[in-house]
């Protein structure tokens, strides 16, 4: 059993295709659930209440980002994803929050795992960049270590 928690993502109501059919692949081949594209804002949230309290304290827009770097890191959450040389429009969106961010680097990801991909090459995703990708959305979501138990709580359309 795991502690309830929550996370408050950026997202577009309409998927890019190439991202999305990227990370359905990637979650296909490994055997894996698959998510929707999205860039984290605030994570690991203990209650409903506290992520709603937060979701009325982000000052977010819509805007499009520019992601110009593939990454791989460490962790099962940030194995493979994009980032972007410009996160000002990040880093204003929780401007307004109390000691956030404090290690926090926005990025968009790819793939989850402990591994990349079996089909992960390089070329292909320098190809994809640079991408711009618009978020018009913010969203709730319960969230916790089964990406298949994730579940939308509310989202806002962003203007």
């Amino acid at each position: 059993m795991y502690k309830e928690t929550y996370s408050i993502w950026l997202e577009n109501s309409l998927h890019n295709e190439k991202i999305y059919k990227l990370i359905k692949r990637y979650a296909n081949e490994e055997n894996k659930d698959s998510f929707s594209p999205h860039v984290t804002l605030v994570s690991h949230i203990n209650t409903k209440k506290k992520a709603l309290k937060i979701l009325d304290k982000l000052s977010v827009k819509k805007n499009s980002v520019v992601f110009d770097k593939v990454s791989n890191g460490d962790t099962y959450f940030q194995k493979l994803y994009l980032e972007s040389s410009d996160n000002s429009y990040f880093f204003n969106s929780v401007a307004n929050l109390e000691g956030w961010p404090s290690l926090w680097v926005p990025h968009l990801s790819l793939c989850y795992g402990d591994e990349l991909p079996k089909s992960f090459d390089l070329g292909e995703l320098n190809e994809l960049i640079p991408i711009t990708l618009s978020f018009d959305t913010l969203s709730l979501y319960k969230t916790g270590p089964k990406v298949s138990e994730w579940k939308e709580i509310t989202t806002q359309s962003l203007y």
